[in-house]
């Protein structure tokens, strides 16, 4: 929620949801597709791997951009589908570096 909240004090629409699931059923739902989604990969019910296998599934959503991040190493991680990578604590001038190279 930290980050959402500075997102949006950088003027960024942002779209949120506690699990992978629910996650998954925004993107279904909304009228405007983000150009970007920021994925923890510790979360409750389906976490963050979960939801990349099912946004593999999906032909829409699939190309939507993603940037993981993680308490992890990154390489510790095998993970496919992604266009980036951060480990926490978040460098947000980087994250914000990707938000604007992928939108």
């Amino acid at each position: 929620e930290e980050m959402s909240l500075f997102l949006l004090a950088q003027g960024y629409s942002v779209l949120q949801a506690e699990n992978g699931q629910k996650g998954l059923d925004v993107l279904k739902k909304t009228a405007h597709f983000p150009c970007l989604v920021v994925l923890d990969l510790a979360m409750p019910a389906m976490d963050g791997r979960g939801f990349l296998r099912q946004r593999a599934l999906d032909p829409i959503l699939r190309d939507i951009h993603v940037v993981v991040v993680s308490g992890n190493r990154p390489g510790e991680d095998r993970l496919e589908g992604i266009d980036a990578y951060l480990q926490k604590p978040v460098d947000v001038e980087r994250l914000i570096d990707l938000i604007d190279e992928h939108c």
